[in-house]
């Protein structure tokens, strides 16, 4: 009340270790801002197997859709 700070709590460093952020972070931490950025600088493209595997599904969907019209078609 006297204006002066209160003392700060003397804690080990096992409980305030967590607290910093470890250099291996997913996020950016405000220390990460003047640190160079190695590796990849732009997003992944992707394979050429994700891509097949897109191209299956949409091919699987369309004949099973063509095969499911032409059943309907034959009950009518």
């Amino acid at each position: 009340m006297n204006g002066e700070r209160p003392p700060d709590p003397h804690l080990p460093e096992t409980l305030t270790r967590l607290l910093r952020a470890p250099k291996s972070a997913i996020w950016p931490t405000p220390e990460d801002r003047n640190r160079l950025r190695l590796g990849r600088q732009r997003p992944r493209q992707p394979s050429r197997a994700i891509l097949g595997v897109w191209l299956w599904v949409i091919l699987y969907n369309v004949i099973g859709f063509a095969i499911l019209a032409a059943l309907w078609r034959t009950m009518r």
